[in-house]
């Protein structure tokens, strides 16, 4: 099995594949909404889950989220929110993907010097 589909012995585990899809699913719908200045729903563009798919939409909606925020012409209050509300989600799932890698004996990448 995968290290991607391979799951903790702990209640509430999501796969590293599941926090991933949240992450590029995350990024696409706070970028639809802080382009319109409002949440706009959930949706995610992944219907694969190979390495190389998380990888082209990990970039993919970073891009997104950069060319929402350098749109918006007046920054907003509701904009901060959405902002802050993405970054708070992201750090979440890094920080479980880190707990998931580390219960299963698996190295973290080098750019990750922090954790």
């Amino acid at each position: 099995m995968s290290t991607a589909a391979t799951r903790l012995d702990v209640s509430k585990d999501k796969s590293v594949a599941e926090h991933l899809w949240c992450i590029v699913g995350s990024r696409e719908s706070y970028a639809r909404a802080l382009a319109v200045g409002e949440w706009q729903g959930f949706a995610c563009s992944i219907t694969a889950y190979t390495h190389a798919d998380f990888a082209r939409a990990l970039a993919a909606s970073a891009e997104q989220v950069l060319t929402a925020v350098r749109g918006v012409s007046e920054w907003s209050v509701a904009q901060d929110a959405l902002l802050a509300a993405l970054a708070e989600h992201e750090v979440m799932h890094e920080g479980q993907i880190i707990r998931h890698m580390y219960g299963l004996d698996r190295p973290l990448p080098s750019s990750w010097r922090w954790a």
